[in-house]
């Protein structure tokens, strides 16, 4: 701690809480996964990552401590994760959601570093940063090794500089559309395969939920994933860019539930609010307009399904309220 340390700013809080509360839904994902993985190249990274995950957690809630401020309930495992639930997804699933997971972490952490004022805090992202490039290297490497890593679509090198000449560069409504440009494939390739995964990710969910309206949710969520995918590479297409490929994220036949119903929420929750983020920035470099048009339809189709998620969440009683201002109006009246 540094001497005459301010108190934390609201960026500095939101981001530690959000942190918190991701990883224990991680450390809940990544006990299964430890518990059920026969893959002697796996089973390290996933040991390693959930120490990680768990070291975390015991950093924020010191922080917290020392500052006085309540650390989130989270999600414990062993109120979470029920040891002994049989396997629901295949190994390179494990790999592949740990490879998802430590994308996400360059891209929190490092957001959490620019919005630091304090040292200490601004230190301690950074070393989950560094945690999160590290565990991204190591799953990319055994991804590959095992022939499972699938890589965007190449394209001809350009051989010189060009400019753009014509307005119809931007156009995309009506008659011939310009081919794709490289980010716009990229971003449309990255969408093609988080809704990959958030399809197998909801398929598992839905075979062990418990509540019937929360396994109907799921089952609208493996729709709306499909939908997505089939959207996306009819795009891919126009432009013969090859079809995203699949790996082996094989869904089991167990029926057992591995986790809490409210766990489960929590997981597609988070998913369907990334997919969210993403889907903005793609929109931002994208420079065909029926291309805009697509990320501005995913965003309001993601978001109506994120919406009903938080409502029967909060129907239950298991969404978290984040750290907030207060209501001073509600302060006054409560006093007269």
């Amino acid at each position: 701690m540094e001497g005459n340390v301010t108190s934390l700013t609201s960026a500095e809080i939101s981001n530690l809480w959000s942190t918190y509360v991701h990883d224990s839904i991680v450390a809940c994902l990544l006990t299964h996964f430890a518990e059920t993985v026969t893959d002697d190249e796996i089973r390290p990274l996933l040991d390693e990552m959930l120490n990680v995950a768990n070291g975390h957690l015991r950093a924020i809630e010191q922080l917290f401590a020392a500052e006085g401020i309540a650390k989130p309930v989270g999600y414990p495992v062993e109120k979470h994760v029920y040891s002994g639930a049989p396997k629901l997804f295949s190994d390179i699933f494990y790999l592949e959601y740990m490879y998802y997971m430590t994308k996400f972490g360059l891209a929190a952490h490092s957001g959490a570093i620019a919005l630091s004022s304090r040292q200490d805090i601004a230190d301690l992202f950074r070393a989950f940063l560094n945690e999160a490039v590290t565990f991204n290297d190591r799953t990319r490497h055994v991804l590959l090794e095992k022939g499972v890593y699938i890589r965007p679509p190449y394209i001809v090198y350009p051989k010189q500089a060009e400019f753009i000449e014509k307005q119809r560069f931007l156009t995309g409504w009506f008659g011939p559309r310009r081919p794709l440009l490289a980010i716009e494939v990229a971003h449309l390739f990255t969408t093609a395969r988080n809704n990959e995964l958030g399809k197998a990710t909801l398929t598992g969910f839905a075979q062990v939920a418990v509540d019937p309206e929360i396994r109907n949710f799921f089952l609208r969520g493996v729709r709306v994933c499909s939908d997505i995918m089939n959207t996306v590479h009819d795009v891919l297409r126009e432009s013969n860019v090859p079809a995203v490929m699949s790996p082996d994220v094989t869904v089991t036949d167990s029926t057992k539930p591995p986790f809490s119903d409210q766990l489960m929420m929590a997981v597609i929750n988070a998913l369907s609010a990334i997919g969210t983020a993403e889907y903005g920035a793609a929109m931002a470099v994208s420079l065909r307009r029926d291309i805009i048009a697509l990320y501005a339809s995913l965003i309001a189709k993601a978001g109506a399904f994120t919406e009903d998620g938080a409502n029967m969440m909060i129907e239950r009683r298991w969404l978290e309220y984040p750290p907030h201002f207060l209501d001073r109006q509600q302060l006054a009246l409560q006093k007269s």
